[in-house]
């Protein structure tokens, strides 16, 4: 697959992950992609997410893995695309 056949799947996953927290309630914040895609919040809690598509390698776990947060209310996510569902993953600090 080229890379920008995989540009495109990965901001159509981006897309679905914010559509799913925006009907959950959560405001959301883009983020530059770096360590995380998408910073979604509601009242009690924060949630940094990095999406990916097909599956979750080294360099996925090692970028969320980098940050720190807060131990209370924040939590850090990968949510893989696999098909039309997500896989989420949650990393402790």
């Amino acid at each position: 697959m080229s890379d920008e056949a995989i540009k495109k799947r990965q901001a159509r996953a981006k897309a679905a992950a914010i559509d799913i927290l925006k009907k959950a309630g959560y405001s959301i914040i883009q983020s530059d992609n770096s360590n995380f895609c998408v910073i979604s919040t509601r009242c009690s809690e924060i949630r940094m997410i990095r999406v990916v598509v097909d599956k979750i390698n080294e360099a996925d776990i090692a970028a969320i893995e980098s940050v720190r947060i807060p131990s209370t209310a924040c939590i850090k996510e990968i949510w893989c695309r696999k098909g039309a569902r997500f896989e989420i993953r949650e990393f402790l600090n």
